[in-house]
């Protein structure tokens, strides 16, 4: 991936950016950002080498969700906030072991 934007160049070069903006504190988003800009697979290498020129990070804030009476409170499968850890019945892959009909 090309990324033309000179700010994400380097670690030092994103500082830069945030100081010449008068800022002192930086996203997760703009940290993932710069890793993948500079070909890392996680952010927190960006994360420490950012807080150790003095830079802090901005907390991530969960979205705020008002439940209803008629809400769902086993929402954990689906919907919003779900988490999609599970794999199903496992008919998908059980189905072929008994062998072919005919």
């Amino acid at each position: 991936m090309v990324n033309e934007a000179p700010e994400l160049a380097s670690v030092e070069a994103f500082g830069e950016s945030l100081l010449d903006d008068g800022r002192t504190e930086f996203t997760y988003e703009e940290a993932e950002d710069l890793a993948e800009a500079l070909g890392l697979s996680i952010a927190a290498p960006v994360i420490a080498a950012l807080k150790g020129y003095g830079f802090t990070m901005a907390e991530r804030v969960p979205e705020k969700e008002v439940r209803g009476f008629h809400a769902n409170n086993h929402d954990r499968w689906y919907g919003k906030g779900s988490c999609r850890t599970h794999g199903g019945s496992g008919w998908e892959q059980i189905s072929g072991f008994g062998g072919q009909n005919g």
